[in-house]
């Protein structure tokens, strides 16, 4: 066998014979690949079964690649296993212990199989960096049995020994159980013969060669010492660090060389050694020799035992400390990394998952402290669901991906929390593996998708219920898709629309308006969306045709459709069946023209309604001057005071002279009620509205009793500025008062022949004398009341009466008492309920005193609510019909001017046609105001319009008065909804837009075919009170400001024009309305004509 050599593949050994065995000392993993790869591919190209028992570094797959990228056809020789692959576990260990037995059986088979197949021997490499110092005995004892096992066989085996974890004295072993060795110095592989225990023919001066050799190549820092700390022998290595030679090391002290003291230093182990004769190792940093360091002594000793010494050796560690500090570092990165994340990462430490912790974010979702294991197989607080169904504990992602080695992406979890709380999650798993592939437990990231998922779950439900709405609207909804050279398409009809033309959405689907409208409606239909596409919404009328061909007119509001590149992509629409308001108005146009007949007798009804009018005013001018009441202002700024002449009067002061001041005012008032007065005034100065009673004393000593309100005037910054009030003289009411309560015994007769009942309330003992007949008004006889007390007296009230008069009773208790009366509803015996009223008074102590005694009369007023009623049916019809009366006339004076205007339409001359306008502005100022009548008469006897509708009729009107021949003058009118106005800002407010419509419509588009007239009315957001007016307004009430824009894209007016220079009737009279409203316009003449007038009104907050 000796005879035979074989191709070894690597070129520092050459050709080998069969049964040598030899090792390798490498330091990297590359130099590991360097040499076996050309080992093995050596054996494959001689017919040689190869073994490759590799370890952790490397493994099996990145030993595979290693072999692929250097033997061709590799594939082939693994797919018929000529080369096998396979780790130390399969080979030298058993229960995670070197097995001898076993390494040896394996080893006998692989040989026996490599003869049983035809090859022509076994070629191995055992990669040890797995061998354990426990192990060490065991393998030595197994190499020796090797190596003399392989003498006579076809087997060539090479063991490779990772430096790092060999000392010297395992590499003397290891050298000594082998043939030759391989080791690489200075960039280049040398082979170095090594002694043969088994050989008696080698000397034992070459095995000392040898081993010297050895010695000197390895590139750890080996030095032999005596008891004295002097160095015998030094290899290359030391005394390269120290800067000498080998043979300049001997006989220095090692101390006094390393440290440069003159003692070995506390911590040195070769001290420690000397003192208990065992092996010692320690980390140290050496400064003078580098860096950091693993030191190790060894004693030595003599043939009787007796220690002479030590093997000092020291393995430079820098680079394992660089690759610590490197890992430390990214630890600390990543941990920090993990902590700050905003996703919530768990980590489970285990292949089963049993201890699974968490960042903050984790913590934090997971509702857990820092640290605590989370793992479902430990812990049952949480629960944990997907798409409904609770997962078990292998189905979690995290489980998934340990237990079936799997990457889990993207799953969606619901998880029920211990407070109680859901957080759904989403997120991914993967396993984790340690170096020989095995899974070693999983990591996950998850973020909250909580917040997300109830906005998508709003979100469906917001567009389910505006789909709900469109598809139940009363109008139709159209909407077009717009397709470029094609024009636009139905996408979408509503149900309504459909039936609205009597077809089924699938017949409407795809087809365009033009299939639903006769040739005037296409070309009207084409130029509307020539305009939709220019961005411009409208509203218009127009004429559809329905599937059995009968007409339908609709209202359009359409709005332009763009994605979001401002691309027009279509339209949607609303339409409004309006076919039977046209009809009406067809019919409404021939009964107009029977008004002839009927305008003598309007007229006169018309001045009968203006007569009766203006004794009304007299009427309420007399009953203003009867009432005694005078007024005063009192100007906070300048300390201005002024009283009306019956002011003066009640006060007892000349007419004549100015204003009283305010201490010559509270002079006039009694002491006793000065300081109540002032009090009352500081309040009315913070804004509340004031309302009170006081005596005043006269020049010639009478005292008189006066009843004062008033209220603050503030300017834009809150600041009161004037205090307005009026003061009516209450004498003789007082009088009365007392008068009433002298009369007290009397009225309790007369209200017993009357019906009415008579009360004296004591109040602390909460009990009631009632005098009268009891049992007629309430059902209970006086047996059955019993007492009468508060309690019993306001169970019998109505509900919905019981906290107005609760509260109303307790104000009027109050020290400043007055006179009171209420009106509520009771319940008789009988169940029924009718309307009582209520007076009293207190007739006892001053008012500054407690109120103990209250005396008051209670009376039966049913007949006269029900009176009430039915006279307030009557006011509302008698309103309604006024304002009917006035429609009418005007109409008649409409028609009248009508027909006068047909004597001068067949005459050409100038002034003719002059007076033929004139007639007809005239007409349209009398149509405006009668519309106005007409609304309110449909109003249910309201004294408010609402002017949004009443605008659209006033403006279609005057579209149909001026016809434009064929130019396509279209409207677009925005105007806000639910806005009234009181007949003083209507009339106005409608005569303006008539006369700025008519202007556009008869001047604006001469010689033009197209134009567009816009009119938008709005309330103005924060905008400062445009009239002064509505400043001081009374409570409960604001100010508003409104916006009423007109507006055409006409010829334009000349740049000379002036609103306040003109002299024409029309602006005029336009000029006069803003005034009256005590507004301001403002003309524009960029683009067309723009009128925009602002104005303020009081509303109700």
């Amino acid at each position: 066998m000796k005879g035979q050599l074989r191709k070894s593949g690597i070129d520092a050994i050459g050709d080998i014979p069969w049964g040598t065995h030899f090792c390798q000392f490498y330091q990297t993993k590359e130099d590991l690949i360097e040499i076996i790869v050309p080992y093995l591919k050596a054996g494959l190209e001689n017919n040689e079964l190869c073994l490759w028992i590799t370890s952790d570094t490397p493994g099996v797959e990145d030993a595979k690649e290693a072999l692929k990228k250097s033997v061709p056809h590799i594939d082939t020789y693994l797919n018929r296993e000529q080369v096998e692959i396979i780790p130390e576990t399969l080979f030298y260990l058993e229960k995670g212990a070197f097995d001898q037995k076993k390494a040896l059986n394996m080893g006998t088979e692989k040989f026996l199989r490599a003869a049983e197949e035809g090859y022509c021997g076994l070629r191995t490499i055992g990669n040890l960096s797995w061998l354990k110092k426990s192990d060490w005995d065991n393998f030595a004892d197994y190499e020796e049995k090797v190596d003399s096992a392989i003498g006579n066989c076809r087997i060539i085996s090479m063991c490779a020994y990772s430096l790092d974890k060999c000392n010297a004295t395992d590499i003397i072993d290891v050298v000594a159980n082998h043939q030759f060795t391989l080791i690489k110095r200075e960039g280049n592989w040398e082979r170095i013969e090594s002694p043969r225990r088994r050989k008696a023919e080698e000397t034992a001066v070459q095995a000392t060669k040898n081993w010297e050799y050895t010695f000197d190549a390895v590139p750890d820092l080996i030095a032999i010492l005596d008891t004295e700390y002097r160095i015998v022998r030094a290899n290359r290595a030391m005394a390269a660090r120290l800067g000498i030679t080998p043979e300049e090391c001997v006989g220095l002290t090692c101390y006094r060389v390393i440290h440069g003291t003159d003692e070995p230093p506390s911590f040195c182990p070769y001290r420690q050694l000397l003192k208990d004769g065992i092996e010692h190792t320690e980390e140290v940093r050496e400064d003078s020799l580098g860096g950091d360091f693993i030191l190790s002594v060894l004693p030595l000793h003599d043939s009787k035992g007796k220690i002479i010494g030590c093997t000092h050796f020291a393995r430079d560690i820098n680079e394992r400390k660089r690759l610590e500090e490197q890992t430390r570092q990214r630890a600390e990165e990543m941990e920090t990394v993990m902590e700050i994340a905003p996703v919530a990462i768990w980590i489970g430490h285990d292949p089963q998952c049993h201890n699974i912790t968490g960042n903050r974010m984790a913590n934090e979702y997971f509702e857990s402290r820092s640290g605590e294991n989370v793992s479902p197989k430990v812990t049952s607080l949480r629960r944990i669901f997907c798409k409904g169904s609770e997962l078990a504990v292998d189905e979690l992602p995290m489980q998934k991906a340990a237990l079936k080695g799997i990457e889990v992406r993207n799953e969606e979890i619901d998880v029920l929390l211990p407070s109680r709380e859901w957080r759904v999650l989403l997120g991914s798993a993967s396993p984790l593996h340690d170096a020989r592939g095995n899974v070693r437990g999983s990591v996950s990231a998850f973020i909250d998708i909580t917040e997300r998922k109830k906005a998508e779950e709003a979100l469906r439900r917001s567009e389910e219920k505006y789909r709900n709405l469109i598809e139940t609207a009363n109008e139709g909804i159209w909407i077009l898709e717009w397709v470029p050279d094609t024009g636009a398409r139905t996408i979408y009809v509503n149900k309504k629309m459909a039936e609205m033309l009597g077809c089924s959405r699938e017949e409407m689907i795809g087809k365009s308006v033009r299939d639903f409208t006769d040739e005037e409606g296409k070309a009207i239909f084409e130029l509307n969306m020539k305009r939709r596409e220019q961005g411009i919404n409208e509203s218009h009328e127009f004429k559809l045709l329905r599937k059995d061909g009968s007409p339908l007119w609709a209202l359009v509001n359409s709005k332009s459709l763009f994605d979001e590149t401002g691309k027009f992509t279509g339209s949607i629409s609303m339409l409004t069946d309006i076919t039977g308001r046209r009809e009406a108005e067809t019919k409404l146009k021939e009964t107009l023209e029977n008004l002839e007949k009927l305008v003598e007798d309007r007229t006169l009804e018309l001045e009968k309604a203006y007569k009766s009018l203006k004794e009304s005013e007299t009427r309420l001018s007399e009953a203003q001057r009867i009432a005694h009441i005078g007024n005063w202002d009192w100007d906070l700024l300048t300390c201005e005071i002024y009283w009306s002449e019956e002011m003066s009067r009640i006060f007892g002061r000349d007419p004549q002279k100015s204003g009283a001041s305010y201490s010559e005012f509270l002079d006039y008032i009694h002491p006793d009620d000065r300081d109540y007065v002032k009090n009352a005034m500081k309040r009315a100065i913070k804004g509340e509205l004031l309302a009170i009673d006081y005596s005043i004393l006269l020049e010639d000593g009478e005292e008189s009793t006066v009843h004062m309100r008033a209220q603050a005037v503030f300017n834009e910054k809150n600041i009161p500025i004037k205090i307005k009030g009026t003061v009516q003289d209450i004498t003789e009411r007082k009088k009365a008062e007392k008068a009433l309560e002298l009369s007290e015994e009397r009225y309790r007769i007369i209200t017993e022949q009357t019906g009415q009942l008579v009360y004296d309330y004591n109040i602390e003992k909460d009990i009631a004398d009632v005098a009268g007949n009891i049992e007629e008004l309430t059902g209970f006889t006086s047996e059955e009341l019993g007492n009468i007390n508060l309690k019993l007296w306001t169970s019998r009230i109505h509900p919905e009466d019981l906290n107005r008069f609760l509260e109303n009773h307790k104000k009027y208790l109050e020290p400043d008492r007055k006179s009171y009366r209420i009106e509520y509803r009771f319940r008789k015996k009988n169940g029924e309920y009718i309307y009582l009223e209520e007076n009293w008074v207190s007739p006892e102590g001053d008012r500054k005193s407690s109120v103990k005694r209250v005396l008051g009369v209670i009376k039966n007023i049913t007949e006269r609510k029900q009176a009430e009623k039915i006279l307030a049916n009557i006011e509302t019809a008698r309103k309604k019909e006024i304002h009917h009366r006035i429609k009418n006339n005007l109409q008649v004076i409409s028609s009248l001017l009508d027909l006068q205007a047909e004597k001068f339409r067949a005459r050409e001359h100038f002034k003719d046609l002059e007076v033929l306008n004139a007639f007809r502005e005239s007409q349209d100022r009398v149509i405006s105001i009668a519309l106005i009548h007409e609304e309110l008469h449909e109003g249910k006897g309201k004294d408010t319009l609402n002017f949004s509708p009443y605008l659209h009729r006033l403006v279609e009107n005057l579209f149909q008065t001026y016809t434009l021949g064929n130019a396509d003058i279209s409207l677009n009118m925005d105007l806000e909804e639910n806005i009234f106005f009181d007949m003083d800002t209507a009339v106005p407010l409608g005569l303006i837009v008539n006369e700025l419509v008519s202007n556009s419509l008869k001047y604006a588009f001469q010689g033009r075919d197209k134009g567009i007239i816009r009119i938008r009315l709005n309330r103005e957001e924060n905008g400062k009170t445009v009239s002064s007016k509505h400043e001081n307004r009374k409570e409960g009430y604001r100010s508003t400001n409104f916006i009423l824009t007109v507006s055409d894209n006409g010829v334009g007016i000349s740049e000379g024009f002036s609103m306040e220079d003109s002299d024409t009737l029309g602006t005029q009279l336009v000029t006069a309305l803003v005034d009256q409203l005590d507004g301001k316009i403002d003309l524009k003449k960029d683009s067309g004509t723009e009128f925009i007038i602002r104005f303020s009104i009081p509303e109700k907050k």
